[in-house]
Parts: structure tokens; C-alpha cells; sequence
């Protein structure tokens, strides 16, 4: 398990800007769809991700999807980190 901090808004409306996220760090499988924690580019990011139409690639989403278009990333260019199974956040 990790608990990591959210920063901006790409996840908004379900993640806001300094949310808590607990991650299970035993859950890497990208095979299955879900909220994960990955490393990509040069930073990580808190992603939906869906198997993509493309052998060997997945589908990266954000939820402020008027902000942040989906994007197309090779899944062996892509770290994952853990699987989010909570969030937090300031009251």
C-alpha cells in the first residue's frame, strides 16, 4: 500500500487538486480496466485506463475530458505503479 497526493485537475470532478489516494501497489495488471497510478512521461499520473483497439497499447484517460484529451501510450512505455482503491480529501 501508498498514499500519494493529488496535484492538479486533469481527474476532476472524481480527484481534486491535493486529494489523498491510497494505491495497492500489488495490483499492476493493466488487463482490467480501473483508476491507477502510472508512470509516464516524465511524472506520474493518476489515470482511468482502458485496453486499447491497438495490440499492445492501452487508453490513458483524464475525467476533465474538456481539458485533457484520451491519449494512446504503448504499454511497455508505460510504468504502473498501483491500482487507487481510496480517496480523501480535505473537508
Amino acid at each position: 500500500m501508498a498514499i500519494i497526493s493529488v496535484k492538479g485537475d486533469s481527474m476532476e470532478p472524481t480527484l481534486k487538486d491535493d486529494d489523498v489516494v491510497m494505491l495497492d501497489r500489488s495490483k499492476t495488471n493493466l488487463s482490467y480496466d480501473g483508476l491507477f497510478v502510472l508512470r509516464f512521461g516524465e511524472a506520474l499520473h493518476v489515470k482511468r485506463v482502458t485496453r486499447a483497439a491497438k495490440p499492445g497499447h492501452i487508453t490513458i484517460i483524464s475525467d476533465n475530458r474538456d481539458a485533457y484529451p484520451m491519449q494512446e501510450w504503448p504499454e511497455d512505455q508505460v510504468s504502473v505503479i498501483g491500482k487507487v482503491i481510496w480517496v480523501g480529501g480535505k473537508v
